[in-house]
């Protein structure tokens, strides 16, 4: 077996999930990753893909295997997903938040969410406000300079956005609610009020903001429907582009996720298959409420996306054992180490 070509045909696959962490956790900006190595990247997975079908068959034919079981696992995954979205078991269109990260509309959306909050804040009763607004603005009052400034510039622009009586029924209860804070926690927060009045041209960083409360599921997905019409007409890119964007990614991700299978166990078993998808959707839970970290996810969420990786690893298992030959199995990661 030739590890070393082995190695980076498997690291070049696993490039558009990687990104998609390294964006959402780390808060390493996909979108200039994207600009300047996209191009690079499809150049360097394309010569070893044609380097591989002239030296080294039997791998080049595992991820060929693997990319079309992930292509057909991507359609099977979104027949149970779509379905799970339209009944509201999920917070968003996932491939379209993709999309707005490939146009680096991340930092926009995430601004736009909380102007939203402060509307739907400011519709509550004063005593529901209230509860909304005093762990929010303790949270605010932690968080690094940089970010806090990010945070209450959004709250700010959200409040000018309101009518003046519910503009001034904001301002009330954020007087009362810090003036019930210790002095540095009120002198944080008003600081950062002035600097943002006093320089509209301050640029966010790029990651999310931790330690914020979490609000429910279904209140995200309110919020997000109205943002993500507000980020796409601010920045003037269509819906179509964004979703082209997004769920380009989102196939390929689908196809690293296949490559990766039959890079590893060649043509497998069913039980390998669907220990596969159930291995991909217990990273997702666990890596979810890191990338959103906006949202308090109910109990149950986890049921839909289990059913749509079992759905995935069913193409997937029976492309790699219907047509990986034992000649191309015996080059994977599993026959060499047994």
């Amino acid at each position: 077996m030739n590890w070393w070509f082995w190695s980076i045909l498997f690291a070049l696959n696993a490039a558009p999930i990687s990104l998609l962490l390294a964006d959402r956790l780390l808060g390493f900006p996909g979108h200039t990753v994207i600009r300047f190595l996209g191009l690079p990247w499809v150049v360097a997975l394309t010569g070893f893909l044609v380097y591989g079908g002239i030296e080294e068959e039997n791998l080049t034919a595992l991820f060929a295997w693997g990319a079309l079981g992930g292509l057909l696992g991507t359609v099977a995954l979104d027949a149970v997903r779509l379905a799970g979205l339209r009944a509201g078991a999920f917070p968003m269109d996932m491939p379209m938040m993709f999309g707005a990260i490939a146009f680096g509309l991340a930092p926009r959306l995430q601004r736009n969410m909380m102007i939203r909050m402060v509307e739907h804040v400011s519709g509550l009763p004063p005593e529901q406000r209230q509860e909304m607004m005093e762990p929010r603005l303790r949270a605010v009052a932690r968080l690094s300079p940089a970010k806090r400034r990010a945070v209450v510039g959004a709250m700010m622009a959200g409040l000018e956005r309101l009518p003046e009586e519910r503009r001034q029924a904001m301002v009330t209860t954020q007087t009362e609610t810090l003036a019930a804070f210790e002095s540095p926690e009120r002198r944080a927060i008003m600081a950062t009020m002035d600097a943002v009045r006093l320089d509209g041209a301050f640029r966010p960083p790029y990651g999310q903001p931790r330690g914020l409360p979490r609000i429910p599921m279904s209140q995200f997905r309110a919020l997000a429907e109205k943002a993500f019409p507000d980020t796409m007409a601010e920045a003037g890119v269509g819906k179509g582009k964004i979703a082209l964007a997004g769920y380009t990614w989102h196939v390929l991700n689908g196809i690293s996720f296949g490559a990766m299978y039959t890079l590893a166990v060649g043509d497998g078993n069913w039980w390998l298959a669907f220990g596969w998808g159930i291995l991909v959707w217990a990273l997702m839970m666990v890596a979810m409420p890191f990338m959103m970290r906006m949202i308090r996810f109910p109990k149950w969420f986890p049921i839909v996306p289990f059913w749509a990786h079992i759905a995935m690893a069913a193409p997937i298992g029976a492309v790699a054992i219907a047509w990986v030959t034992p000649a191309q199995a015996a080059v994977s990661l599993l026959d060499q180490l047994s």
